[in-house]
């Protein structure tokens, strides 16, 4: 039942073993998986990646044996004025949809939003990577608009997605005619000359800690590796995908694809599984068979695996936009936005200044690569 009082508290990640499992719970059962907002990732992340700077507001019901919403929060600066309270997305874990209980009313909701704003002496908020086409974002949506809050959408942008049942199987079976994957199999059909191609999807602890520590071997021996962005390269980096990797293993959140030639692996996956939803979070191949297309082999029988499990509801390929091998495999999209909200006199000037700020990081990002000469 549907109520409308709530607690709300501001703890730190790992640190309370009770409301931990309660935030678990809520992640499993959330309106929407987003398994970047688990206690599994956030904790980890928080340990190795964020200098234990993340915070955590959880909505409990007033008997505190339920947890109704919950939003991890870091500091960021986007401007020279403000520094802002924004949800934890970004480039290592681009959703940021909240998470929320069946039974959390508009006005739960508003709680936690305005405990999030409270954070901050402009009363905004920072909300990147919000799918948009789900219950959330409409109850969301609901929430702003019914308690007076200002709000500002910009990133309106579209990733590639691989639906579930007869509609994903439609469009599977529409890839595998057309013209743009003629080449990709050609390639395969010269892989198999060489040896016997298999592919399988490891999905046990144990089988996945052991897949984990091949694809970071592979992936190391890669460009990734000589330019020092593997995994492995950096051993925050490796700490924060092991303990990631090992506690979301414990609670069905891992799965691991790998594309075999005979008994030489030539690309793998790492894939995040939250209620039947897979999120494609790394790949990696094989450089020496790129001429083969293993990466684009790779989606192509991880998607016709995971097809096959009644429990499959969807899957996110986390990619940009323009991503052209996802976008070749997967033409479904999953539409999101980045929003800012706020209230008070302060929120619409740091509104300003938050998009503003981050305009100009990008085009100082797209200068600086075109001086690279990168794409």
């Amino acid at each position: 039942m549907k109520q409308d009082s709530s607690t709300i508290k501001l703890l730190i990640p790992g640190k309370d073993e009770a409301a931990d499992h309660l935030w678990q719970d809520l992640s499993k059962n959330a309106l929407e998986p987003n398994p970047f907002f688990s206690s599994s990732f956030v904790t980890a992340f928080n340990t190795h990646k964020a200098n234990h700077s993340i915070k955590l507001l959880l909505a409990l019901d007033p008997s505190g044996t339920k947890a109704l919403a919950a939003l991890p929060i870091m500091m960021v600066r986007r401007g020279l004025l403000f520094k802002l309270p924004s949800a934890l997305a970004g480039d290592y874990g681009p959703l940021g949809t909240l998470l929320l209980s069946e039974d959390a009313t508009p006005a739960i909701l508003n709680n936690l939003l305005e405990a999030a704003c409270n954070l901050s002496p402009a009363k905004t908020l920072l909300l990147p990577f919000q799918g948009t086409e789900g219950a959330t974002y409409k109850q969301l949506q609901s929430t702003l608009s019914t308690h007076g809050w200002q709000q500002q959408a910009s990133t309106q942008e579209a990733r590639a997605f691989q639906p579930a049942g007869p509609e994903g199987q439609a469009a599977f079976n529409a890839l595998k005619k057309r013209s743009s994957w003629k080449g990709v199999f050609k390639n395969q059909r010269r892989l198999e000359k060489q040896g016997t191609l298999s592919f399988s999807i490891l999905e046990t602890a144990e089988d996945t800690q052991r897949g984990l520590e091949e694809f970071l071997k592979l992936e190391a021996e890669g460009w990734k590796g000589k330019q020092g962005t593997a995994l492995l390269s950096r051993e925050p980096d490796a700490a924060f995908t092991r303990e990631m990797v090992t506690n979301s293993g414990k609670s069905d959140g891992i799965r691991i694809g790998q594309l075999h030639l005979d008994d030489k692996l030539i690309a793998t996956n790492i894939l995040l599984h939250e209620q039947g939803r897979i999120f494609g979070w790394k790949t990696t191949f094989d450089e020496s068979l790129a001429k083969f297309s293993p990466g684009q082999l790779l989606i192509y029988y991880s998607t016709q695996k995971l097809l096959e499990d009644p429990f499959f509801s969807g899957a996110d390929s986390l990619s940009t936009p323009d991503n052209q091998m996802a976008n070749k495999a997967w033409t479904a999209r999953f539409s999101y936005a980045t929003l800012l909200i706020g209230k008070g006199p302060l929120a619409r000037l740091a509104m300003w200044e938050a998009e503003t700020g981050a305009r100009i990081k990008q085009a100082l990002k797209s200068r600086l690569k075109k001086l690279l000469g990168r794409k």
